[in-house]
């Protein structure tokens, strides 16, 4: 790249050369541009030779002609030669004062001023199509200042003194003003260059950021969904409740894509066993802790064939403790359930709970059975010891079983939680519906409770109806 743009250190963390690329970009039309006028105007100033040295005006046009031919052949090989366009800037700007100087040698008292005025025409001239560093215009004027006062010196026709009471001295103060003019120009396009390239790549880096962060919340998301998908081919199936609980429905709505509650089903020895679980955190380490207590309780149950409900909770109080070897590590992980275990045949159902409690209706009464005020898991070595409730069920019953996110949840007018007591008031007022409608007025609630505000943990709730038809 051309020397001709030299800068200072930068603010901005920019490439010299590209800095100086950009600069050549912006200043070339207008050193073109100001070549071009040259070119085409300065034979064209011959008019005022006629009227100010008529004795020898064709000389200086052939001298004007001639510069005008030299220019525009520069103009015509840069692209071949390939140099700066402020070349042609300075050649042009150079070519003009020497031939203005020689003028001036030749010119009397009265047109004097009058050619002064246009040499001042074309410093405000270059001041308006220049771009470069101040000491290039300083060389011009300086090679012109010395060139005029050769000409004076070979072909004098003024005295030095009246030449500068007659426009010398505003010549000259034209000429310093037009050097601080081009400066300043030059400066000003330098820092604008300097701060649109330094946010250019200042956002090409954001763009890289950004491309590299999509790409890793792609792989992360990817991965979640994926282990959403093992977390929901964990979960029973919904053919497999309805096989003992036809009446039914799970409203099931995770935070994060995967889930911290779960909810679990198994039947041993005509004993359909269904839980509603809520482990500590959400998201991946919540579903982590599901898939850890889901793999407990099919132990229990399924293996060992534990079917009364404060004892499978003993059993998961045991076993969450000795998988997250608790008693070394101070881990305080744990989960929150509730458990029934139903007998169709001895038309009872048996409930125990970690914290969470079993919320039933018969005869038009609500009845809720707190859990017990100890979860599963967790650092407290104290033994746990559950309490067993057994409820009649020999006349319709419906159950839920839940885990705190729907009470939790903020929304409403003042922002506030939705509060377990509005939820009772709730499953009472539409514990009659189908299981479908239960479900969908539960989940069109909370959506129109949360209105704008974000949904702050996993959603579960499970109903069951127990009517005649349930026992046949």
């Amino acid at each position: 790249m051309t020397r001709l743009f030299q800068f200072g250190t930068s603010s901005h963390t920019v490439s010299r050369i590209r800095l100086a690329e950009e600069l050549e970009a912006a200043s070339s039309k207008f050193h073109i541009i100001g070549s071009w006028i040259g070119v085409i105007f300065d034979p064209i100033f011959g008019i005022t030779d006629y009227l100010n040295i008529p004795h020898a005006w064709q000389n200086v046009f052939v001298i004007r002609c001639s510069i005008a031919i030299i220019i525009a052949m520069a103009i015509f090989f840069k692209k071949k030669y390939n140099y700066s366009a402020a070349y042609l800037g300075i050649l042009t700007m150079t070519l003009i004062s020497l031939q203005n100087a020689y003028t001036y040698s030749l010119i009397d008292i009265d047109h004097f001023l009058g050619h002064s005025l246009n040499y001042m025409a074309l410093f405000i001239g270059a001041g308006m199509f220049a771009l470069w560093q101040w000491y290039y215009t300083t060389s011009i004027m300086a090679v012109s200042a010395i060139a005029t006062i050769y000409f004076f010196t070979v072909n004098p026709q003024l005295p030095v003194q009246q030449a500068l009471i007659q426009g010398g001295l505003l010549l000259s103060t034209v000429a310093i003003l037009t050097i601080i003019l081009i400066q300043t120009r030059y400066s000003l396009t330098v820092q604008t260059l300097a701060a649109k390239l330094a946010l250019e790549e200042a956002n090409t880096a954001l763009n890289e950021k950004n491309e590299i962060i999509e790409s890793k919340n792609k792989n992360i998301l990817d991965s979640i969904r994926y282990a959403q998908r093992i977390q929901n081919a964990m979960l029973p199936t919904p053919e497999e409740i309805k096989a003992h609980f036809p009446e039914n429905f799970i409203l099931f709505k995770p935070k994060d894509i995967v889930s911290g509650d779960f909810y679990w089903f198994g039947e041993v020895h005509g004993k359909a066993i269904i839980a509603a679980v809520d482990c500590t955190g959400h998201g991946v380490p919540g579903a982590f802790m599901s898939m850890i207590g889901c793999e407990i309780l099919n132990e229990i149950v399924n293996v060992w064939e534990i079917t009364a409900s404060h004892e499978i909770l003993a059993q998961m109080h045991i076993g969450i403790k000795k998988a997250l070897k608790q008693d070394e590590t101070n881990n305080k992980d744990g989960m929150d359930l509730a458990l029934c275990v139903v007998d169709k045949e001895a038309k009872q159902l048996q409930f125990s709970g970690a914290m969470n409690p079993l919320v039933y209706i018969q005869n038009q009464t609500l009845i809720e059975i707190k859990g017990d005020k100890m979860g599963i898991g967790g650092a407290d070595v104290r033994e746990r010891v559950f309490t067993p409730h057994t409820i009649d069920i020999s006349s319709p019953t419906t159950f839920y079983l839940f885990s705190d996110g729907y009470e939790d949840q903020f929304g409403g007018e003042n922002n506030t939680k939705f509060k377990r007591k509005n939820l009772k008031e709730l499953l009472l007022s539409i514990h009659q519906q189908s299981m479908d409608a239960q479900q969908f007025t539960l989940e069109n609630t909370i959506t129109q409770w949360r209105g704008t505000q974000k949904q702050i943990d996993d959603i579960l709730i499970i109903g069951v109806s127990l009517s005649v038809n349930s026992y046949q």
